[in-house]
């Protein structure tokens, strides 16, 4: 058992935070791979359609949002290695029907908690702002933020405090999405 006045928080530097340019040019890669990936899902009839007309149907929208949560995982999993699995998640439960407000809300299941992560999803968070709102969907044009990434550890998960009770919880569990080959393994 660890020690009660450990600090919870890593403050050892193992990952670079990457360069804000990087983040811009990955934000945007993350944008339009997603916005492919939901495309590829459509009938063959509607992926010529127009951007701002597919924003309208919701199962796009829905589709968009899923495969841009999985991709920003894997570049999280893949920046910061100590990253042991990511799980997305709602804050609210929400009906089906009701259309996405536009945030993204990830679960990353770390060792020990880290600043380099928190930072780094703070500055992919302002990156994505302006891909996003270059869509034109009403769900961006009045975000502040967009995505928000919290860590838990195996500790937490065991004990469930802190983000650890969401694996309890009755309705918005979290739902493993990096990494995928072990989906089923549980957490």
């Amino acid at each position: 058992m660890k020690p009660v006045n450990e600090p919870r928080w890593d403050t050892s530097q193992e990952s670079r935070i990457t360069e804000v340019k990087d983040l811009g040019h990955a934000a945007e890669d993350l944008c339009e791979k997603a916005l492919h990936d939901a495309r590829a899902q459509l009938h063959p009839l509607l992926r010529s359609s127009e951007l701002r007309l597919l924003g309208e149907r919701h199962e796009f929208v829905e589709t968009f949002r899923l495969a841009l949560e999985r991709r920003i995982a894997r570049k999280l999993a893949t920046w910061q290695t100590r990253v042991l699995s990511v799980f997305r998640f709602d804050q609210t439960r929400r009906p089906p029907g009701i259309p996405w407000d536009g945030s993204i809300h990830l679960l990353a299941k770390v060792p020990r908690v880290s600043k380099t992560i928190q930072a780094w999803g703070q500055t992919l968070d302002k990156s994505l702002l302006p891909c996003f709102r270059a869509l034109g969907w009403s769900c961006f044009q009045e975000r502040q933020s967009i995505l928000e990434i919290q860590q838990v550890t195996p500790e937490e998960i065991r004990r469930g405090i802190g983000y650890g009770g969401m694996f309890f919880a009755a309705y918005t569990r979290p739902v493993r999405i990096w990494p995928q080959d072990r989906l089923r393994a549980g957490v």
